[in-house]
């Protein structure tokens, strides 16, 4: 969706961050900015489940007013709405939640408006965070689905309507819609971001994930929500990232890849096979196939879901089953039927993938693989194939969408770039550096 119609350009929020705080601009007249892309686009594409611009615009004044500009001051962010906000209700995308207030931000709300961030509304979010879809349409071809579950995210950031917006990945639903959006976004190693006050899905498969314009909004704002808060177990002793500062310093060489094909592969469409086949000829990079050891993941990934969807949700089931989709119930029913023994066993299995994974990629600084089978399907029942995104978010590893690629229809087609847990800054410095190889450019 191209600049246009006398609308303020949609900046980045680094450029936004530093304008404001060298005092070349304000945050009321960013989010003034961002209100007018939202007004004038989100008819068409119907991003936002809540918004409140006299909300939004009183905590821009309360951030031009403060003496000291935070590394996000006057950026405007979309908060999928999952995540607990005393400012908006969280209804989880789920008529039982339906008028859900908080009283209590979520951790990385907190963190946010402490950086100087200004909260422009809660993006919509399909049913839990799961498979049934809300109401979002791709903001490149509004027949087209944006991808899930963080769509309205997905939307908002590739629809040029706000620099940064914050979703959820279970399985993909943060680089999905990236890459189906065309927006830069990352999902960091599993536990650097705390997920407190977030609803959760599986708390060994949770990520918070962020969408931002480019690879240094990334890094600003993970560098902001990043850090053990004492109340999630997964972030415990996390120290908080310093990726701003990594990419701030020399160029970096060129990064070395490696293509992996996990058991996805076979479900690539041709045009997107035939993309990343020149891409890892241009780059020089070999292509593996991944070690028998991951042929399982997928039924791993699904069984471990289905067991702390049940147990982290079934309240919901048990109390108001009929308010919930049939897809939803299904796998309500799946996770209760499975026992102790084999989910414990599921548990050990990914744990050696885990912890065979730094074997895989080997002396390799990162690899690169498909987000998606392809462009965004014109198909808004579904939220599109997320089996590409499912080994590296089981792994708990990095994984960023860097928009580089358009497909047969012009629409965006990302390419993952992967690294080794806790590598999140050489991973973020390869997918930069492959950024600017590609021209990789956001609309």
């Amino acid at each position: 969706m191209a600049e246009g119609n006398g609308l303020p350009a949609c900046r980045s929020a680094a450029e936004i961050a530093a304008a404001v705080g060298a005092g070349d601009g304000t945050a009321l007249a960013e989010t003034d900015g961002a209100l007018a892309r939202i007004e004038a686009r989100d008819g068409a594409v119907r991003a936002w489940q809540w918004l409140d611009p006299e909300i939004a615009r009183s905590a821009a004044r309360a951030v031009d007013a403060a003496a000291e500009k935070g590394p996000l001051a006057g950026a405007g962010v979309g908060l999928k709405d999952i995540i607990d906000t005393t400012d908006w209700p969280t209804e989880n995308g789920v008529a039982t939640d339906k008028g859900r207030q908080p009283t209590e931000d979520a951790t990385a709300v907190t963190r946010l408006k402490a950086a100087g961030a200004v909260i422009i509304g809660k993006t919509v979010t399909t049913e839990c965070a799961f498979l049934t879809p809300g109401k979002t349409r791709n903001p490149h071809d509004p027949e087209r689905t944006p991808g899930g579950s963080s769509q309205g995210s997905g939307a908002a950031v590739g629809g040029a309507m706000v620099p940064l917006a914050l979703g959820s990945q279970t399985v993909g639903s943060v680089l999905r819609p990236a890459s189906f959006c065309g927006a830069w976004a990352m999902k960091p190693s599993w536990g650097l971001i705390p997920r407190t006050g977030m609803m959760a899905l599986s708390h060994i498969l949770d990520h918070i994930g962020v969408y931002g314009r480019s690879a240094r909004d990334l890094a600003l704002t993970i560098d902001v929500l990043s850090g053990d808060d004492g109340r999630d177990a997964a972030s415990q002793m996390a120290k908080p990232s310093r990726l701003a500062a990594g990419l701030g310093g020399q160029p970096v060489a060129r990064p070395r890849f490696v293509l992996l094909r996990d058991y996805a592969w076979p479900e690539i469409e041709p045009a997107s096979a035939k993309l990343f086949g020149d891409l890892a000829e241009r780059l020089g990079a070999p292509t593996l196939d991944m070690p028998p050891l991951y042929d399982d993941i997928f039924d791993v990934a699904q069984e471990i879901l289905a067991c702390d969807l049940a147990a982290n949700l079934g309240e919901r089931y048990r109390r108001a089953g009929e308010l919930i989709s049939p897809g939803l119930r299904e796998w309500f029913v799946r996770g209760f039927s499975i026992g102790t023994d084999h989910y414990l066993s599921r548990i050990n299995t990914l744990h050696k993938m885990r912890m065979g994974f730094p074997g895989v990629i080997g002396d390799f600084d990162a690899a690169i693989a498909p987000v998606t089978a392809g462009e965004a399907p014109k198909d808004l029942s579904n939220t599109g194939n997320p089996k590409f995104c499912l080994l590296w978010t089981s792994l708990g590893v990095p994984a960023i969408n860097v928009p580089a690629f358009k497909g047969p229809a012009g629409m965006p087609v990302g390419v993952q770039v992967i690294g080794r847990h806790g590598a999140d800054l050489e991973t973020l410095r390869a997918a930069e550096w492959l950024g600017r190889e590609l021209g990789a450019e956001m609309v």
